[in-house]
């Protein structure tokens, strides 16, 4: 596969994250809350990143830019051989352009009669070490540390969230 111009004169390789969470509700109604879920799940990014900011504070980092608002949009669905699946965009709505912007897809697959999975594959160009406020130098490994922990945060509030609604409802909440 070529690699976009783009890609190549880039200072900073995009980084790839892979994670799932398993959910006790059907893969049908999963992906019917997930397609019409841009307010709960910006929510729950938002939450996922106050999570990754206490940890930092706890690692004694707390002067990396974290961002509290999260703007997350939801592509159009489309159906592949094993399920549903949701492009993603999730973008801090505080201060864009200096946090990464994750794009990715939430893949959501029937694992059982009353369970599904839900994948999240994300890519993310890390910001350039001037855009973050840090007492020290950009340390990479950390910041895929923290966005490996943000996005399992974002994934195991989304399982609870899935799994508290009634079956019958099929709105999200």
């Amino acid at each position: 596969m070529a690699m976009p111009v783009s890609d190549l004169e880039s200072p900073s390789p995009a980084v790839f994250l892979q994670d799932f969470v398993d959910v006790d509700a059907p893969e049908r109604l999963v992906s019917g809350r997930l397609c019409a879920g841009q307010r709960w799940l910006a929510r729950l990014a938002s939450a996922a990143g106050c999570d990754a900011e206490g940890r930092l504070d706890e690692l004694g980092h707390s002067r990396l830019l974290i961002t509290h608002e999260v703007r997350v949009r939801v592509g159009r669905p489309s159906r592949s051989r094993t399920g549903v699946v949701v492009p993603l965009r999730w973008e801090d709505a505080e201060h864009p352009g200096a946090v990464p912007v994750l794009d990715g897809n939430l893949e959501v697959a029937q694992i059982g009669p009353r369970r599904s999975r839900v994948v999240l594959y994300a890519s993310y160009r890390p910001p350039p070490a001037e855009a973050i406020r840090a007492t020290e130098p950009l340390d990479q490994a950390l910041l895929q540390r923290v966005a490996e922990s943000t996005v399992r945060s974002f994934l195991c509030r989304m399982a609870e969230t899935l799994q508290s609604w009634p079956l019958e409802d099929h709105t999200p909440g």
